[in-house]
């Protein structure tokens, strides 16, 4: 094997180790340490993460995962919490009519509850989001993260922030030690 492709192999599984705990697995982290935040908050009745719901109609899926889920006395309260990256792969009329099968599925589930399904986002207000900007005219809310979270429920934003960098980097190091020296990579990286 020439040492370019030895390289490239590294570097490539060294990168798919990376990306994958600290971009995607720092975003599930993140929905985590929300979710944990509006529980431990004590201003809902019933608060749940990853929450199925059967979806209505034929289509291909048959349930959603609703990232928070909300329940009190008349109000259901759907969250769908988005990261900093975004998959534009869709077009804007495909999600809002997911977003839209997602409410009519959750109000079958809880019939006598107002539902409201939002979103977070990180960032948002801050740069041009399209897709956000398409789902606010259509009647579907969109917060920034970061503010909302402070507003509603007073949370130290920093200090989530911080917990899932550190598990973020826990998480990478423990899938990384196999192929690297830890402490030496720290060391060069200076």
């Amino acid at each position: 094997m020439k040492k370019y492709e030895i390289r490239f192999d590294y570097l490539k599984k060294f990168v798919a180790i990376t990306h994958g705990k600290i971009n995607i697995a720092g975003g599930n982290i993140f929905q985590h340490e929300i979710y944990e935040a509006i529980k431990k908050s004590g201003k809902h009745k019933e608060v749940y993460e990853e929450y199925p719901i059967p979806l209505v109609g034929n289509g291909k899926r048959k349930h959603h995962k609703v990232d928070i889920l909300i329940v009190d006395k008349d109000i259901v309260i759907a969250t769908n919490s988005k990261g900093k990256s975004f998959n534009n792969t869709d077009s804007e009329d495909a999600k809002l009519s997911d977003t839209k099968l997602f409410i009519e599925s959750i109000q079958k589930k809880f019939p006598n509850h107002k539902v409201v399904y939002q979103y977070f986002k990180d960032e948002y207000g801050t740069k041009k989001i399209p897709l956000y900007e398409y789902f606010e005219k259509n009647g579907i809310p969109v917060y920034n993260t970061e503010d909302y979270l402070i507003e509603h429920y007073g949370i130290n934003f920093d200090a989530l922030e911080e917990r899932r960098q550190k598990e973020c980097v826990k998480r990478w190091e423990e899938a990384i030690k196999d192929i690297v020296d830890i402490e030496a990579f720290y060391a060069a990286a200076k």
